[in-house]
């Protein structure tokens, strides 16, 4: 009787062992193929769920009233009818200059303030640092509606409510805490060794700050300042606890003129909240690779 023997011919260990690893890195790859697509397609819906309702604003408000209330979610008539008629209100400028005034000298102050106090917290050793700090932890605990009152009523002994002044420092102490803890971060990953090189070579504490702590902090100081102008310019509590002059109304104060006794214009309410809310969108634009840039690029070099 012959011996039969399996005709295929075996491979050598070291062939089998890349082929399985090969395997293994192709059902990988698929895999996170996959999870990719997956994760792609969740936030795709999720974006187009909370986009919707901006987007259907921005078209409205190119819609006269009486088109958008037909129902039809396809426009027939597109004009810039509705913000003309807006800009026509005497009140709607000077709030939106109001607003412009009050956001910009706010997120200015509230930046320039939280860099100096977050990098004294920082770097400095002084008696009672734990207690600001705790101090500032504690001030995010509080409801901005708990010191509200105490807020009205020191500044109409101080005379400083219903008046711009007055508004800006309001935003600055609501939007000041944050944006200390936040840059207090920050500044924790920059390392100190930057900035004693710095003054070894002969820059003095203040140069070593410009020159190579600020450049570094640059994405925080961005993210802080856009913080602030937003946070002020769309804040509506205090605004109505503090002003009630109507030339020296902001823009969300300035929005209960658009509702009418006996009705109300869809295209130019629309139109309004397109004006509240385009600067804040371009603002983002031109903002958003600070976000994302590297907090230490160029800092270090291996």
């Amino acid at each position: 009787m012959g011996i039969t023997r399996d005709a295929r011919p075996s491979l050598p260990p070291a062939v089998v062992s890349q082929d399985n690893r090969l395997r293994r890195t192709s059902e990988s790859k698929d895999r996170r193929a996959r999870q990719t697509i997956f994760v792609a397609g969740a936030q795709t819906v999720a974006a187009l769920v909370f986009l919707a309702p901006i987007v259907w604003m921005y078209v409205a408000s190119l819609r006269p009233d009486l088109d958008i209330r037909s129902g039809n979610l396809v426009p027939t008539r597109v004009s810039l009818d509705n913000f003309v008629h807006l800009f026509e209100l005497d009140i709607v400028p000077q709030a939106f200059l109001n607003s412009a005034i009050i956001a910009a000298f706010s997120s200015v102050i509230v930046t320039t303030v939280s860099t100096l106090s977050a990098y004294a917290l920082s770097r400095f050793r002084f008696r009672g640092r734990g207690f600001t700090h705790g101090f500032l932890l504690a001030g995010q605990l509080v409801p901005g509606l708990v010191v509200l009152v105490p807020i009205i009523v020191a500044f109409r002994q101080l005379g400083l409510a219903d008046s711009l002044v007055g508004l800006t420092i309001a935003h600055l102490t609501l939007g000041l805490p944050i944006a200390v803890l936040l840059l207090r971060n920050y500044l924790a990953e920059i390392p100190v060794a930057l900035e004693e090189a710095a003054i070894v070579d002969g820059c003095s504490r203040v140069g070593a700050l410009f020159r190579i702590v600020l450049p570094l902090l640059r994405p925080a100081l961005v993210a802080v300042t856009a913080f602030s102008f937003i946070l002020s310019w769309g804040e509506y509590v205090v605004a109505l606890s503090l002003i009630t002059t109507d030339d020296k109304k902001t823009l969300p104060l300035s929005m209960q003129y658009l509702f009418q006794l006996y009705g109300v214009d869809l295209g130019v309410v629309m139109a309004f909240g397109v004006i509240i809310s385009l600067p804040v969108a371009v603002l983002f634009m031109f903002i958003q690779r600070s976000f994302v840039s590297n907090l230490g690029t160029g800092g270090i070099k291996e």
